[in-house]
Parts: C-alpha cells; structure tokens; sequence
C-alpha cells in the first residue's frame, strides 16, 4: 500500500480535535488529524505550532496512532527536515498565506487549507501563483463540498427540475454567525450552487461596524471581531443571490434556489423540492440523496490523494475558493464605499 507522509502546520482545535475511541473510525470527522486517522495511507509524521503546548497537545492526544511525531516551531524547519507529501494548514484564517506559499514552494504533493482561503486579494494571488507554478494540488476547506444533500440540490438544478435558477436567498444565524470564520462557508455555497463567476457585490455590515473595511479578526475566538453582514451578489450568468448573516437570530444555515418553476430548499440535513404544475398547483417532496461511503474533510482528503494520482480537478480548488474571497472582500470595500455596488473581481493595485 502506497503511504503518504502528512505534515500538520497549526495545532488548534480544528486540526487536532479528538473524540472518544467509539467516535474515531466514525463518520465525517471534523478535525483534520481525525480525517487523516480514517485513511490508512496517511501517516502523520510531523506537526508544526508557534506554540510549544498546542504540538505537545497534539503529540498526547494522537500518539496512539501515529508514533514518532516530530515537533517544530517553525513550518519552513519542518519542511526542510521532512519530505512531506500532504500538508495541513490549520492556522487563523489571516495566517494561512505566508505558510502555504512555503508548502507549495517546498515541493509537497498535496495542500489541505482551511477556510477561506485568504483574508486578502494580493494573499489569494499569491498563494495561487505558488499553486499553479508547482502544480500542487489543493482543497480549501468548504466542507459542505462534499456534504451529498448538497451535491443532490445541484444536480435538481442542472437536472432542470426547477426551470432555469435565478435566486439564491441564504441565512446564517447565531451568535457566531460571522463575515469570515463561518460565514465563508454560506457565500462559497452560493457559488456552488450558482456555478459561475461573481459580477458584482454591495453590502451592509451590522451597527457598529462601519469603519470595518479590512479583516480583523482573531482566528474565529471572539465573535464581535467580525461583524455580520447582509449583501447582494449577481453571477455573470445572472443568477442574484441574497445573503442574510445576523447574529441576532436564531442559529441556523440554510439555501433557498428557485427557478423558473419551482424551488429547492436545502440545508446540512434536510431537501425539499418544490415544483409546479398546471394541475397540482405547488408541491413538496422530500430529497434524500444517495449514501455515500465518505463525506466531509475525510472525502476531501481522500479526493487530494486520487488527483495527485489523476491530474483530475478538486472539488474545492483555489480557483473556486478565491470567489468567495472577492465576494467578502468586495462586501467590505461596498461598506467602506458607503454601501454602493463593487464590481468583481477586485482592483488589484
């Protein structure tokens, strides 16, 4: 059996997170070291922090199943020392840059970057050029990307079981519904499922808020670091889309997609599908997508490794995740602009 050597720059919660053994060999875990633990090719041989206790952290938790983890303070130490293959970039979302940039120049096979991809324009540039240039192959972290109720509400659309799609009306709430940690999950579903590039993009943040025009938060801790925001999006191939983000409601996520005749409802559990017909009227059916052997962070892991084989095209490259980079920038620049319209892509200076 083929190995691939995994490297893990970030020891937080998201990379290291562990349930009980009656939970690890379990479906669609969360944390990117339990992912890696479901796939047997991969071995997690080394982890990098700034933070001495975090890769100490790591090394108690998961020395079960990996043995012989290698500490660093320092990712590029790690990856002059380690002939890695797979690489994690598990840092705050303002901190992913400068590290995959290194990755993918160090000669890695595959990169896993969290969400969102970058926190700037010039960032995002750069880290794709670095991309492209060592033909690495990436997923960013959109893990409802490979959630199938999803992929299911795409395919009714490119199915044309609702006509043509002309809306997308999306809410997240809570108290942590916030522009950049969660809310780049919502804006990167709208592009899923309007399959196109953003034109256009205004927007409002919430009360208190509006000097913010550049990222400040702290890696998704605090939430009155990142505001809410409401704003409207139009795709090049006309799709519009209305994105609520309000912490003042009810948590929840969820699409709503019509077409020219009918409706899809859809969220992380739950499908609905909305047609009309001359002689019924509007009806309602529930979707229940097909099962799928592997879902999540562990799919997108197992689907780095099959196009490092392939050559095939990932499900959430950068080229699909700098969209929704452009689109949150583009709603804070439409704040800074006094809530007009900004044209997409960005002015790069």
């Amino acid at each position: 059996m083929k190995t691939y050597r995994i490297g893990i720059v970030g020891c937080g919660g998201i990379s290291s997170q562990r349930a009980d053994d009656s939970t690890l060999f379990g479906s669609n875990p969360w944390s990117h070291a339990k992912a890696y633990a479901e796939i047997p090719e991969c071995q997690v041989v080394a982890v990098s922090d700034i933070i001495k206790e975090s890769t100490e952290r790591f090394v108690n938790t998961w020395g079960d199943v990996w043995k012989g983890i290698n500490t660093y303070a320092d990712h590029r130490e790690m990856l002059t020392q380690e002939k890695l293959d797979i690489v994690s970039v598990a840092t705050p979302d303002d901190k992913h840059a400068d590290i995959l940039v290194d990755v993918a120049n160090a000669g890695v096979k595959g990169i896993f970057c969290e969400k969102p991809l970058a926190t700037k324009i010039q960032d995002a540039d750069r880290m794709i050029k670095a991309i492209e240039e060592n033909h690495v192959v990436i997923n960013v972290d959109h893990t409802r990307r490979w959630n199938p109720i999803f992929h299911e509400a795409r395919n009714l659309i490119r199915n044309g079981k609702i006509g043509n799609l002309h809306t997308i009306v999306a809410t997240l709430g809570g108290p942590r519904a916030m522009m950049f940690r969660n809310g780049t999950h919502i804006v990167d579903m709208i592009c899923f499922m309007a399959e196109s590039m953003p034109s256009s993009v205004f927007a409002e943040l919430e009360d208190g808020y509006s000097d913010y025009w550049e990222y400040k938060g702290d890696g998704g801790y605090d939430p009155k670091t990142e505001p809410a925001v409401s704003g409207y999006l139009r795709f090049e191939n006309g799709v519009r889309a209305f994105y609520n983000c309000d912490k003042r409601i009810p948590a929840m996520s969820d699409w709503e997609l019509t077409g020219s005749t009918g409706r899809i409802i859809v969220n992380d559990t739950r499908c609905e599908l909305w047609t009309q017909s001359k002689e019924n009227g509007l009806s309602k059916r529930l979707i229940h997508p097909p099962f799928y052997r592997y879902t999540g962070m562990e799919c997108a892991i197992r689907e780095i490794i099959r196009c490092i084989d392939t050559g095939e095209k990932t499900t959430s490259d950068a080229r699909e995740s700098i969209k929704t980079v452009e689109i949150m920038l583009g709603m804070l620049e439409s704040q800074r602009l006094g809530n007009t319209k900004v044209k997409l892509p960005l002015e790069r200076l």
